[in-house]
């Protein structure tokens, strides 16, 4: 974690000190830089939905992103139950690699993080290792997108790996001349048995509502995200997103 800490400043050091040179002599900085924190109140697993925590959590997010698409990423959820570190599920680090771009008009998103938890910096112990790959395409009005996940999970771990296989569709509203804004997502999931979950197909989804109060601000007024399969569930956030 050192090494990516150390490296992700000095990355950052050198986009904060030429931002200003670069603004005037190049539109496309090479890199690019978003913070992000929000608090949600319960954690749930992304992929499948699985509830990790109950109790609220502030789940924070830095990305270091090169012109080229490539990314580094450091998330952190946080209990808000629980003393940090003290061996529940809400308390988590992830580092990720990956990269954004368009391949023939293709959307494409491939990535992979270390999950590390429950007790966080024990490397190795019980942690998982997640790797996704996303191809999407623009059609009016909506976006349709294909997905793959697989976690693998390392030595110790409570959990047995699995694989997700995703169609979904995504759609964005803007209003108040493009202030606000209001984002939508449904996906069907074929879930083989990932981390004690059910072998079956669900659904899933998000819809959340966004203030840009700026080019470089926006605030996450609600958003809530829902899983519908035989143990269903919904979780709802608020929070800011920087960009700089």
């Amino acid at each position: 974690m050192q090494k990516l800490i150390v490296i992700s400043t000095a990355l950052l050091s050198l986009h904060l000190a030429s931002a200003e040179e670069t603004s005037n002599l190049n539109p496309n900085p090479h890199f690019t830089v978003s913070f992000s924190s929000a608090v949600a109140n319960k954690y749930l697993n992304p992929g499948t939905g699985g509830e990790l925590s109950k109790d609220p959590v502030v789940q924070t997010d830095l990305t270091l992103t090169h012109r080229s698409g490539l990314y580094l990423d450091l998330w952190n959820s946080r209990s808000l139950a629980h003393k940090w570190n003290s061996g529940d599920l809400g308390d988590e680090v992830d580092y990720g690699i990956g990269w954004n771009g368009t391949v023939k008009g293709f959307n494409v998103h491939v990535g992979s993080t270390y999950y590390d938890e429950p007790n966080v910096f024990t490397f190795g112990a019980g942690d998982i290792v997640y790797t996704h790959a996303r191809v999407g395409k623009d059609f009016k009005p909506l976006t349709v997108t294909l997905g793959y996940e697989n976690y693998t999970p390392l030595p110790g771990s409570d959990f047995q790996g699995g694989n997700l296989m995703s169609v979904g569709v995504s759609r964005n509203f803007s209003f108040c001349k493009d202030k606000s804004t209001l984002t939508t997502s449904l996906a069907g999931v074929y879930d083989t048995g990932t981390l004690g979950s059910d072998r079956e197909f669900f659904l899933r989804g998000n819809v959340g509502v966004n203030w840009n109060v700026n080019k470089h601000i926006t605030i996450n007024l609600i958003s809530a995200n829902y899983f519908i399969r035989r143990v269903s569930d919904v979780s709802v956030a608020s929070g800011v997103t920087v960009n700089f």
